[in-house]
């Protein structure tokens, strides 16, 4: 069912027809075959409401739908997530792409928004001639939320320490410093901080357990972390990851690598660059909302140890991504935005994806992956497989 509602956005007010998720919460969505569980778009859903749409569109649509589990958190709840695609041919290998809701708790947008590209892409299957290419050609990774216990844990009060909670719930560490006293015992790690990138304990506020910001007495300290590491670098996908785009809230940023350091760039920052501000300006074209395109370093300021600056580093991964969101950085502290816009969010965020899309595939159309794994040690640069073999 076609509706069209008016919302109220920073420009005015302007008539968006959408597709009505709601529908969903009475019967599942079914198109040729294609399915999907109920999941309300127009409100904020718990975990056990995730897990169960992640295991259910895998379960209903096994044609094109694989469940992956690529680890647990640290209180043992799954790191789940689907591959969408049709399998390959005997003997070849599918180009893939990722997408994620982010591994920050307090982000509920980012989860949910990673459920809208589900939604779009398999209730598109069969029916979008544009989606039913991208499910034919590709393979596509989504992992809508991949810290859970912190998301778990920020639904618990609408206190401002506990619903805005940004780690995973790694137990008490006792070397944190605070205004006046030192020695405090403070939990979690933010898991954006603890990839073995610009890794340092001379940085504050990163060496602080007390801080949102806090990365971890090691690299890789997590489990969540080590699952995202252990996956990217394993002979699934390694040598066939094509794009990443990890979704975060907020500050509607086109985040490029990298951003442990100011002025340091991968040397084809440029590609990067030109397909982050196509894929901008498509979202902007669609309802004016405006994205800046950088390095956060450049933007905002260093940020040690991501996830997106690791695997950019250290895989054959080409286009690499984190995407701040709406609202802009104008609306102070707002990583949750009223539930009404999820559906709007995602339907401009995916016209962004699908420039993506299109260039991932227009630029591997005569390639085939390496069958190659990856190196052991994951650090060693100068021995990681070619990126990918023309045909």
């Amino acid at each position: 069912m076609i509706v069209s509602e008016v919302f109220i956005y920073k420009f005015g007010v302007v008539a968006v027809p959408f597709m009505d998720f709601r529908h969903f919460g009475k019967t599942p969505s079914v198109h040729c075959g294609a399915r999907t569980p109920f999941f309300d778009l127009t409100v904020y859903n718990d975990w056990p409401q995730f897990e169960d749409y992640v295991k259910g569109v895998a379960h209903d649509n096994p044609s094109f739908v694989q469940l992956k589990t690529i680890g647990r958190s640290r209180e043992g709840r799954p790191l789940l997530g689907v591959r969408i695609g049709k399998p390959a041919p005997a003997g070849k290998r599918k180009i893939a792409v990722w997408l994620d809701g982010g591994n920050h708790a307090r982000e509920w947008p980012a989860f949910h928004v990673a459920v809208y590209f589900i939604e779009k892409l398999v209730n598109g299957y069969l029916v979008d001639d544009k989606i039913t290419k991208y499910v034919n050609t590709l393979d596509i990774y989504v992992f809508p939320v991949l810290n859970p216990d912190g998301f778990v844990y920020s639904r618990t009060s609408t206190r401002a320490t506990i619903r805005q909670w940004r780690k995973n719930r790694a137990p008490e560490n006792c070397t944190g410093t605070g205004p006046f006293s030192s020695d405090l015992c403070c939990e979690g790690v933010d898991l954006n901080r603890n990839y073995d990138i610009g890794f340092s304990h001379k940085n504050y506020p990163f060496n602080n357990p007390c801080s949102d910001e806090f990365q971890g007495p090691r690299p890789f300290s997590e489990p969540e972390s080590r699952a995202v590491r252990d996956f990217v670098m394993s002979s699934e996908i390694y040598g066939r990851l094509y794009a990443l785009v990890s979704m975060h809230t907020h500050g509607q940023l086109w985040i490029l690598p990298y951003n442990y350091h100011k002025r340091t760039y991968p040397q084809d920052f440029k590609d990067l660059e030109t397909l982050a501000n196509r894929a901008a300006d498509r979202v902007f074209a669609y309802r004016e909302t405006k994205y800046r395109v950088g390095t956060a370093a450049d933007m905002l300021g260093t940020a040690t140890g991501g996830a997106t600056d690791w695997i950019k580093k250290n895989t054959p991964t080409k286009y690499v991504y984190v995407l701040e969101l709406p609202p802009d950085m104008k609306t102070w502290f707002a990583f949750q935005v009223k539930p009404h816009w999820l559906i709007p969010i995602g339907k401009e965020t995916w016209l962004g994806i699908e420039v993506i899309f299109d260039q991932v595939i227009e630029e591997t159309k005569n390639f085939q992956p390496t069958a190659e794994t990856a190196v052991t040690n994951a650090t060693d640069n100068n021995s990681r497989s070619p990126r990918f073999r023309q045909l």
